[in-house]
């Protein structure tokens, strides 16, 4: 009871001052092994959308597990099983366990008795904290509850820093967007004025000519609205850039063609999207395909659904000549940079004689 007592304190101590999800997990691993006498100790982390569980972290396993080894979440594996019946399993004696199928990988490690408790969450449980000894152990209620308690501080110290990592990448993602109302604001007059000259007058009256300019503004502020002010936990991808790009086919919904399937995107990936589109086709209007009339844009994405990747491209073409530009403006920063970084894939500018070309990839879930 001493050293568990201890290192409740230890991890507590630990749990305040670390900020890596992993080192904090491997310590609560070492911890637990040494209190309780066991030498085998591992945390699963719940993927439901891969109905797994993997083992994140752990002490004393064979290189190549942690990490790597994956077991499903239903009821016939030990972690699923504890997971849906939402209390603590203990199993003494794995040779007469008959609720579960034992995996070859605790098989391997001589594991004759186990305890599962569950890592809860506030919105969902983070997994389970399993403890594996290789003699029979009859595990009892105070070593149960010395685990129970000692998951719901892990559960905690994850909380707290989930919560720390969604308030780093909202304030980021603030500086960025602020950055970006900022460029908006500098060329708001000469986007109007882009969007004005692109508003034929041939056989119009100036009522025709008001209604049809006015028409472009409404949708560039509709789509300004999508863009910093969604509030939708999921953004449809087609809509979106269709929102977004919708001033520059009023005329002439070919001058932008697009091609891709209808994909829910996490808001805060929807709006960084919709960033890289909105960037895009202002850079056209101004000095590329957009700003002449036989020039032509083709948007196209494809999804990868094994590997959950979505690549985009934007080709414009017909266009006036280009070249890069000799200082990286920020427009070009935020294609560039700030927008891989923040969707956590890669892009590419490619300045072409005929046109430029956007290659973005990124993966469509957040991690």
């Amino acid at each position: 009871m001493r050293l568990q007592r201890s290192a409740l304190a230890d991890f507590g101590l630990f749990a305040f001052q670390c900020d890596d999800i992993d080192k904090l997990l491997t310590r609560a691993s070492e911890l637990v092994s040494e209190a309780m006498d066991v030498p085998l100790v591992k945390v699963l982390e719940h993927l439901p959308e891969q109905g797994e569980m993997l083992l994140r972290s752990g002490v004393n396993w064979e290189p190549g597990v942690v990490g790597h080894e994956r077991f499903g979440d239903h009821e016939k594996s030990p972690g699923g099983y504890a997971l849906r019946a939402d209390q603590p399993v203990v199993s003494p004696d794995l040779d007469t366990e008959d609720r579960f199928e034992i995996p070859d990988v605790l098989r391997r490690h001589g594991v004759q008795s186990m305890v599962n408790v569950i890592i809860a969450g506030e919105r969902a449980a983070f997994g389970v904290l399993e403890v594996d000894a290789r003699e029979q152990r009859n595990f009892g209620e105070d070593d149960v509850a010395f685990l129970r308690n000692y998951a719901n501080l892990i559960a905690a110290a994850i909380e707290r820093l989930r919560v720390h990592d969604e308030l780093k990448r909202s304030a980021r993602e603030q500086g960025v967007l602020a950055r970006e109302l900022g460029h908006r604001v500098k060329n708001l007059l000469g986007l109007i004025q882009a969007l004005a000259s692109q508003t034929s007058t041939k056989d119009r009256t100036a009522e025709a000519f008001r209604e049809a300019f006015m028409r472009r503004l409404q949708a560039l502020s509709t789509a300004e609205s999508l863009v910093f002010d969604s509030g939708e936990e999921r953004a449809d991808l087609v809509a979106l850039a269709e929102e977004v790009l919708a001033p520059y086919r009023q005329d002439d919904v070919e001058k932008i063609t697009i091609e891709g399937a209808s994909l829910g995107l996490p808001a805060r990936r929807a709006r960084m999207f919709g960033l890289a589109l909105h960037e895009l086709a202002t850079n056209a209007a101004k000095h590329g395909a957009l700003s002449v009339a036989a020039g032509r844009v083709h948007l196209d994405w494809q999804v990868d659904d094994a590997g959950g990747s979505v690549t985009m491209t934007w080709q414009e073409s017909d266009g006036p000549e280009i070249s890069p530009p000799e200082r990286k403006g920020f427009g070009t920063r935020l294609l560039k940079d700030v927008v891989a970084h923040e969707l956590n894939g890669s892009a590419e500018l490619v300045y072409e004689p005929g046109g430029l070309r956007y290659h973005l990839t990124f993966q469509r879930h957040e991690t």
